[in-house]
């Protein structure tokens, strides 16, 4: 990956994240992150590059610089809390929304073949 925008791009796919929830977590624009990634913006102001950074679990000098390796542990940090609360308010839920609930989840993400077959 030669440039940042191409190493923005490519974080964010392998973590499934879309544009529109990078840039909630980074705290920008959905258009923002496309300019980035499409090349149009060819960096970030510093803020804006250690919040991606950390977003996306990855070092800043990898991001800006594509030199250094880049580790995914902030990110799966990230995920590791983000999964912790959604079990949480799983069980908490009464039996009879889990099902729809878990279908709309899996519609969300693009999963058509369903174990769970509602009433």
């Amino acid at each position: 990956m030669s440039t940042f925008g191409e190493r923005v791009a490519t974080t964010r796919e392998r973590l499934r994240l879309r544009q529109t929830d990078l840039a909630a977590r980074v705290g920008v624009t959905p258009g923002s992150i496309n300019k980035i990634e499409s090349g149009e913006t060819k960096g970030a102001k510093p803020s804006t590059l250690a919040a991606l950074a950390r977003a996306l679990g990855v070092s800043m000098e990898w991001l800006a610089t594509g030199k250094e390796g880049y580790v995914l542990e902030a990110a799966g940090d990230y995920a590791s809390e983000q999964m912790a609360r959604l079990l949480a308010a799983w069980e908490g839920l009464p039996l009879n929304l889990r099902v729809p609930l878990l279908a709309l989840i899996e519609a969300m993400a693009g999963i058509e073949d369903s174990s769970v077959e509602s009433d």
